[in-house]
């Protein structure tokens, strides 16, 4: 699986804190999982809100997690706890949910698995222009953005990943 977010650093959270976040949405993370890597345990990802009505919705949306949590930055306690997992503790990584790079472009597997998903599930051409894809992040989840001329698709981005 493609992950193409950062690893959350405690010099990250306190720029963040500074910039307005006040409350941190932890999830789980199984993209951030490298199989390869035996000694992680788990992974997570941390979502910055500035604003409470953003983060308990985000909440809301992923109330089937058993990991989910929320730290809020006014809670001291709360954010030693959010600093020690911004340390990347043995055993776990923890993301948030901000990409490595300004400017994302899948891999070459990646546009390959866009492009058949494209020819199954649409009647875009190529003849139709250019497709322009943005990766974003909604309640955790990577989707893409795709545009062309004809026209815009949202969609996971591990829907594109199955082909």
């Amino acid at each position: 699986m493609h992950n193409p977010l950062a690893l959350l650093s405690p010099e990250l959270v306190m720029s963040l804190a500074k910039h307005g976040f006040i409350a941190f949405i932890r999830q789980s993370y199984p993209r951030g999982k490298d199989h390869f890597d035996p000694d992680t345990i788990e992974t997570f990802l941390i979502t910055p809100y500035k604003t409470l009505a953003q983060a308990n919705e985000h909440l809301l949306h992923i109330s089937a997690d058993h990991r989910k949590g929320i730290y809020h930055a006014a809670n001291p306690e709360e954010m030693e706890k959010l600093m020690t997992a911004a340390t990347q503790p043995k055993g776990y990584k923890v993301y948030v949910a901000l990409l490595k790079v300004r400017k994302w472009k899948g891999t070459a597997q990646l546009q390959e698995k866009l492009k058949s998903y494209l020819q199954t599930n649409t009647k875009w051409k190529v003849k139709d222009g250019a497709i322009v894809a943005d990766l974003y992040l909604h309640y955790g989840e990577l989707m893409l953005k795709l545009v062309n001329p004809v026209g815009e698709i949202r969609l996971p981005l591990s829907e594109v990943e199955r082909y």
